[in-house]
C-alpha cells in the first residue's frame, strides 16, 4: 500500500486513497508523509476525499503529522471533507485544529 504524493512549490500533498483504519494503511500515510517532510516541506495538505472509514489509528497517524509540522512551524491542511470522515472530524474537533484547504 502506498499513497502518491506531490510536490506543488512550497506545498506537498499526499493523496490517500484507501481507508484509514489500519496498521498498513497507517504506515503507508507516515511513508508518504515522511517523503514530503524529508523535502523541507512544512506545509501540507492531506486529500482524504477517497477515505470512507477511518478510525482512531487512522486518526493518531494524521495527528503524528500535525505534531511534526507544529513542532517546526509548519502547517497540515486537509482538502474539505466529506461523508464520515467529515463528521469524524466534527465530533472530535480535528476540525478546529486542521485548516481546510481551498485549492
Amino acid at each position: 500500500m502506498e499513497f502518491l504524493t506531490e510536490i506543488d512549490g512550497d506545498k506537498g500533498l499526499i493523496k490517500v486513497n484507501e481507508d484509514l483504519d489500519s496498521e498498513a494503511s497507517g504506515e503507508a500515510l507516515r511513508k508518504a508523509f515522511n517523503q514530503v517532510y524529508d523535502q523541507g516541506k512544512r506545509t501540507v495538505i492531506l486529500d482524504l476525499s477517497e477515505v470512507q472509514i477511518i478510525n482512531s489509528y487512522g486518526i493518531g497517524k494524521v495527528l503524528m503529522c500535525y505534531k511534526r509540522l507544529k513542532a517546526e512551524n509548519g502547517v497540515l491542511k486537509v482538502k474539505p471533507l466529506q461523508g464520515f470522515v467529515k463528521e469524524t472530524f466534527e465530533l472530535l474537533m480535528l476540525d478546529k485544529l486542521l485548516p481546510v484547504d481551498e485549492s
